[in-house]
């Protein structure tokens, strides 16, 4: 795809100049990248199309499938030790679906219900260094207010090895960005209807997370947009997507310092995730969700798949779930 450039102005401790690219055509709703060090390629899906999407950097190929399952497709992530499996995000279930990468259709194979509200649908998801999978929920939509979606409906979930399901919050209203310290001590996350980042205390070997606290509010830091999806780097700063705004930002959580903020030719940010082969590529999607016409003609790319180059930061690989796929019969 194409190369575009941000727009160039006085550098400063706020704002970043770099190279940015465009990978993919524009999709719907861009969500949920994760990079595969073993395909060396990265995973997204188009939530309302149903899509499944693979981009790899040294060929450029980019594919897609669709799934024929109920709307939404809200996330996709590799399955430990099995080849071509993953585990998606399906309306309020989880579901396992085979995917060579190639072919243009992929259908699924398991389902389990993991929020039983009624009107509630899974949103973001990841695995911790374990293996153990974290996905949250959220409202529906409101029918007479498009793209405002009722608050405090949804919780946040793991889905252990044996398929038990654990409810770890509730009362949230989006559930979104999650990441964890380098040192597996904290667990960062995101409800983007209370516009902050919290931490909570970690412990890997069990799951818990306790004493909940806002490290960076974005209200107080003056920073626009809806916090959605969220990433960690090597450094243990935090790469947050503005949606509702052009941009994302790196901000340090031990000191609630904005440190950087990104602009892109799109109205709507919704994730980013590192990769690549050194992993110092950041990857970042985007929609056109409820965009009116004239917004798409002015910023054509919303929807794009975007790679950025020269952050001077490197992340870490997607974590594959591990998960018993019998146990989700």
């Amino acid at each position: 795809m194409d190369s575009c450039c941000p727009k160039k102005c006085s550098p400063s401790p706020c704002q970043m100049n770099c190279s940015i690219q465009r990978v993919s055509p524009p999709l719907e709703l861009g969500e949920g990248p994760h990079w595969n060090p073993l395909t060396q390629s990265l995973y997204f899906v188009d939530v309302h199309k149903r899509k499944i999407n693979k981009y790899h950097p040294e060929t450029s190929c980019y594919t897609t499938a669709t799934i024929d399952c109920c709307d939404p497709l809200t996330f996709i992530i590799p399955v430990h030790n099995q080849p071509n499996t993953f585990l998606v995000g399906l309306g309020c279930a989880i579901g396992v679906i085979r995917w060579d990468g190639c072919s243009n259709r992929a259908e699924y194979r398991y389902l389990k219900t993991i929020d039983i509200t009624p009107g509630n649908r899974l949103n973001d998801a990841k695995a911790d260094a374990s293996g153990r999978l974290w996905v949250g929920s959220m409202g529906p939509e409101m029918p007479d207010n498009p793209g405002q979606f009722y608050k405090c409906r949804g919780s946040l979930f793991t889905v252990e090895f044996d398929g038990t399901v654990t409810k770890k919050l509730s009362n949230i209203s989006i559930s979104n960005g999650m990441a964890w310290s380098p040192d597996n001590k904290l667990f960062y996350y995101i409800d983007t209807y209370k516009y902050a980042v919290e931490a909570y205390d970690f412990d890997l070997r069990t799951g818990n997370i306790c004493n909940g606290r806002v490290i960076f509010d974005f209200k107080c830091k003056n920073v626009t947009g809806d916090p959605d999806g969220m990433t960690i780097d090597t450094n243990g700063n935090l790469w947050v997507a503005c949606y509702n705004s052009d941009h994302i930002i790196k901000i340090n959580p031990n000191t609630s310092t904005l440190m950087t903020t990104i602009e892109f030719p799109a109205y709507q940010i919704t994730s980013v995730a590192f990769g690549g082969p050194n992993l110092d590529q950041l990857y970042v999607t985007t929609a056109s969700y409820n965009t009116t016409d004239v917004q798409k003609s002015k910023l054509p790319y919303s929807g794009t798949l975007f790679r950025v180059i020269d952050t001077c930061s490197t992340g870490f690989d997607g974590v594959p779930v591990k998960i018993n796929l019998c146990s989700l019969n």
